[in-house]
């Protein structure tokens, strides 16, 4: 097999394959064979068909495939080698005009494909010299008492009030329209409209009131609301959907969650059996809770940083008219998607230099942990047999062991650059913390 380069400019490349005769024709001899044993025609015993006769039915297709076989290991071993740096996947040239395979007089054959190359660059921002900011929440006597506040809600009871609606209740609502059109359903004050929480407040069970039902419930969809608050399938050719926005409608039911004391009941359902005996020691489990659930939050959005500065720090130009090309093969993608597009390629090009200087290494328990601690966070109380079977199915599933492969070594590489980069502690208020975090996201929209 022969390869052949010609560069096109400094990102992109034609690169002709050469197939040769003494490549694929023992692939094809062997298949052939493979044939014959199996082969029962009439007239001849199991695996005694001449083999000419096999050459001429199965001859042209077989040394098809044996030639498509190379031809695919070839470019797999292209696109993951290290020699050119290749990004995307090789576009064919001769689409449509494909050599022909004929059985009978064995050829070389040369396909021609456009490839992409990465830019040769030194990675800036990764280095001992460079400096990053980790943001430490501080756990404030307000934020400890939000946490036992949401201790009483969970663990508190829903109970039927009969005084005006305020704050948080669940509103039953009863549509009884003068059209003779009937509905009932329920919504969180919490979640009506500014409009529609002008006209509920001060209002309680028993009351009625002129209801615009397509404003009553923010961000509600017109189809959802003729399908959860009319209770009509719109594309039903029987329903008739009624034209009017109001409704004459009544307050059926009020609901209010009454919080749990703080007791040693509540203590023992939330923080297990015998945890916690006291409202200090409640107070101080909560905040070894938040302080590990906030570095994790820390290290999540150091990594964002970092990440964040690595792209914006190393300008580089990609092959942008090959990717253009290579993804409209799949795809139709606005301007604004393609150029995000380039900013998550670079990454991927950064990150690939990085995994490969400090040699991150992905091993197969590796990916086993990552689907258990994946599936555990979907269910955590799934059994060990449903966990086994399912980790089982993720393993046998190409994509998914890619995703798994991509978030592994994505965290390996991070913990391998906290130890190289220069980390200042800062501690901030938690509203700060998501105001950075906000700001982070914006940046990589």
């Amino acid at each position: 097999m022969k390869l052949e380069r010609k560069d096109l400019d400094a990102l992109t490349a034609e690169l002709t394959l050469i197939i040769e005769k003494d490549d694929y024709l023992p692939e094809y001899e062997k298949q052939l064979k493979a044939y014959q044993q199996k082969a029962q025609l009439k007239g001849f015993r199991k695996g005694k068909t001449p083999m000419g006769l096999i050459r001429k039915m199965y001859g042209t297709a077989t040394m098809q495939e044996s030639v498509s076989k190379i031809l695919g290991e070839k470019i797999n071993d292209i696109i993951g080698g290290d020699d050119m740096q290749i990004i995307g996947e090789p576009l064919y040239l001769d689409e449509g005009q494909a050599p022909v395979i004929d059985h009978t007089s064995p050829q070389d054959y040369s396909y021609r494909f456009e490839v992409g190359l990465e830019p040769e660059f030194d990675i800036k921002g990764a280095d001992e010299k460079s400096k990053y900011i980790k943001r430490i929440i501080e756990i404030s006597e307000d934020i400890v008492d939000e946490e036992l506040e949401h201790a009483q809600k969970r663990l508190g009871e829903q109970k039927d009030v009969d005084d005006t609606i305020r704050d948080e209740d669940i509103v039953y609502i009863k549509i009884d329209d003068k059209s003779g059109f009937e509905s009932e359903f329920s919504v969180s004050f919490d979640q009506m409209t500014k409009k529609a929480q002008k006209a509920f407040k001060g209002l309680k069970k028993g009351d009625s009131l002129k209801l615009d039902i397509y404003d009553l419930e923010e961000g509600m969809s017109e189809d959802d609301v003729i399908k959860y608050f009319l209770k009509l399938k719109k594309d039903d050719e029987d329903v008739v959907i009624p034209e009017t926005r109001k409704f004459d409608s009544e307050i059926t039911k009020v609901t209010r969650l009454e919080k749990a004391e703080i007791n040693q009941e509540l203590f023992d359902k939330y923080f297990g059996q015998g945890q916690v005996n006291s409202t200090e020691e409640a107070r101080e489990k909560i905040k070894e809770f938040l302080s590990s659930h906030y570095e994790t939050e820390a290290v999540n959005l150091l990594n964002r940083e970092i990440m964040h500065n690595l792209v914006n720090s190393n300008k580089f130009d990609l092959p942008a008219e090959f990717l253009k090309k290579w993804i409209s093969k799949e795809q139709e993608m606005p301007e604004d998607q393609f150029e995000s597009f380039l900013e998550e390629m670079k990454w991927r090009i950064i990150k690939r230099k990085l995994v490969k200087k400090h040699d991150i290494q992905v091993e197969e328990k590796e990916i086993l942990e990552h689907f258990v601690q994946m599936v555990r966070n979907y269910s955590p109380y799934i059994d060990e047999t449903t966990l086994k079977n399912t980790v089982f199915s993720l393993m046998k599933n190409r994509q998914q062991v890619n995703n798994a492969i991509e978030a592994v070594s994505s965290g390996k590489l991070f913990d391998a650059l906290r130890e190289v980069v220069k980390i200042e502690e800062k501690k901030v208020s938690r509203d700060a913390f998501n105001d950075r975090v906000k700001e982070i996201n914006k940046m990589a929209q």
